[in-house]
């Protein structure tokens, strides 16, 4: 249940990124230097294929859980040292964190079960 969990958040969170980075609802203006909507756009395929590889099974409980961890304080340390985002920016970026945060907090408590 948590990898699916996983991998819809992933993909969700990736499309978002292309719909709207694409659409121009997103762009370099909501992110710090050197982030721009090419990089919103690699970034979104790259979650979506994240996902689709999490879905498939392809990594472990653990790994996720390290690597959600992990992203979530990466977020949070761009988010307190880092000047530059617009109101949507920090938006995107916190709803990552949190989720991802709940994400890891799940995972690590199944591996502790």
């Amino acid at each position: 249940m948590l990898l699916k969990l996983d991998a819809a958040f992933e993909i969700v969170l990736g499309a978002a990124l292309v719909v709207t980075s694409a659409a121009g609802a997103l762009d370099g203006a909501d992110f710090p230097r050197p982030v721009g909507t090419v990089v919103l756009l690699v970034a979104g395929v790259a979650l979506v294929l994240l996902g689709v590889a999490i879905w498939a099974g392809l990594i472990g409980i653990r790994q996720l859980a390290v690597g959600n961890a992990v992203s979530a304080i990466a977020g949070i340390v761009w988010l307190a040292g880092v000047s530059g985002f617009s109101g949507a920016g920090v938006g995107v970026v916190a709803v990552a964190v949190v989720g991802l945060a709940g994400l890891a907090a799940a995972q690590a408590a199944t591996l502790r079960a």
